[in-house]
């Protein structure tokens, strides 16, 4: 019964404050300060009755007040007061040593308890000027105390036959205080560095499942971007530069063939990764079914029939969904010869007569719009041997360079007007060299996709 009472009241006092530990660290550490301070304060205990019992009675002038000393920080971890707890904790056995060091002179080695203290604050504080300033005082103590024991005798006379046995006693206990506050510190590190693998291995095989989905997610946004080989068989000299940022992407190209007509855009839809891999494929989805279901060839009513599908898609959400689509739309009429454009918010640049000249597109994405206006609908007048450019935001706006700055669309306009006259092969390798210097060892920021067509 009295054992179990013991037990519970040393179980009790253990924890205490226990509760407002808000890291491992911190647990750690109001733990150590309880435990080691009901064992001071037991070897205070000790030394109350050994005292007298050994005719020592000046020995109860610290044995008692520091049995109260050494226990109260478990009672300031209670009350929050976690901080000063840890700051008391690193002081007073150093206090206590200097008294016991005048006390009882250098016969007895009590000066080597201080190698014990000065690793408290290392394991105490996370701030190194705490266990800086800490450490120093403990090294500064030190040297006091041989200093005074070398220049003063003892305030008290220690019995011959108990200085030896006391000295051992004393060399002993340094060691074994080191060696069992590093081994709890290195089993509790243990533990915590195997929870921490298991861990890792769980997030480890959570990563894994989640890139295995992308990957698999990747191959059915492949499926919804048009062949090469169905560009190339209706426009021959044409390149698609096509660049994802992540496995996924918010970017993509749209080709189709009805009739007389070739439709060919570049599309960069809301965000990049796995979000704007699934705006892309609703808005891909639209575009398909405004010219194949719908049989709409006007770009410019292509793209309000898209935007019209886009919020019919959308308004099923509770929430008010904004995505939707910047985009680059031609449509070759080969029976008329005749190329119309009309775009969102991306412009159309191409080459004639030896000039780069711009179409500003209309400045509202495919999508919700607070003024939506109708899309509009331009008809070029170009001649065989001309070039086209559709593109989205994301080359230009690719940091890199010397400075880590943009791109920019000035850049990158110099460098198609430079490359126009060379064949598209040329030109795709021109810019896709231009763009991964450019990037260097920057992150890429954005999805990328430009089209050449040469007329």
């Amino acid at each position: 019964m009295v054992i179990s009472y013991i037990y519970s009241l040393w179980r009790k006092v253990t924890i205490s404050g226990l509760r407002y530990g808000a890291t491992p660290h911190d647990r750690k550490c109001i733990l150590l300060i309880n435990r080691m301070s009901m064992l001071n304060t037991l070897l205070m205990v000790l030394f109350s009755v050994l005292g007298p019992v050994v005719k020592m009675y000046e020995v109860l002038y610290f044995s008692i007040p520091f049995a109260f000393a050494f226990a109260l920080p478990p009672y300031l971890n209670r009350i929050k007061q976690l901080e000063f707890s840890r700051l008391y904790f690193s002081l007073m056995p150093l206090i206590f040593l200097i008294g016991v060091c005048i006390h009882n002179g250098e016969e007895l080695g009590d000066k080597y308890f201080i190698l014990t203290t000065a690793t408290i604050p290392i394991l105490l504080f996370r701030e190194k000027w705490i266990i800086y300033l800490l450490f120093f005082i403990n090294v500064v103590m030190y040297f006091f105390i041989v200093w005074y024991q070398s220049h003063f005798p003892p305030a008290s006379l220690i019995p011959v036959f108990i200085q030896k046995e006391y000295s051992s006693f004393s060399i002993l206990s340094v060691f074994g205080i080191i060696f069992f506050v590093v081994l709890y510190f290195r089993s509790d590190s243990e533990d915590y560095e195997q929870e921490l693998e298991a861990k890792n291995f769980v997030i480890s095989q959570k990563n894994s499942e989640i890139i295995d989905s992308i990957t698999y997610a990747k191959r059915l946004q492949e499926a919804i971007l048009p062949p090469l080989e169905e560009i190339t068989t209706h426009l021959p000299e044409s390149f698609v530069l096509y660049k994802p940022k992540d496995i996924v992407a918010g970017d993509f190209y749209f080709a189709e063939h009805k009739g007389d007509h070739f439709f060919i855009a570049a599309a960069d839809c809301t965000g990049h990764g796995v979000p704007g891999a699934m705006v892309s494929v609703v808005c891909s989805n639209a575009l398909n079914r405004a010219v194949m279901e719908f049989d709409i060839s006007e770009p410019g009513k292509i793209l309000d029939k898209v935007t019209e599908l886009i919020l019919e898609t959308f308004k099923k959400s509770h929430s008010d969904v904004k995505d939707g689509m910047d985009i680059s739309l031609c449509v070759f009429n080969f029976k008329k010869n005749e190329v119309k454009w009309a775009g969102a918010n991306n412009p159309l640049w191409y080459v004639k007569s030896g000039a780069m000249q711009e179409i500003t597109a209309t400045k509202q994405p495919v999508g919700k719009s607070d003024f939506y206006k109708p899309f509009v609908t331009h008809t070029l007048n170009l001649n065989k041997g001309d070039v086209l450019y559709l593109f989205t935001d994301g080359y230009a706006d690719q940091f890199g360079g010397p400075k880590g700055k943009k791109f920019k669309y000035k850049q990158l306009n110099d460098i198609l007007f430079e490359a126009s006259s060379k064949p598209l092969i040329i030109q795709y390798e021109l810019l896709n060299n231009a763009f991964e210097n450019w990037r260097g060892m920057h992150e890429q920021l954005d999805d990328v996709c430009i089209i050449g067509i040469r007329l």
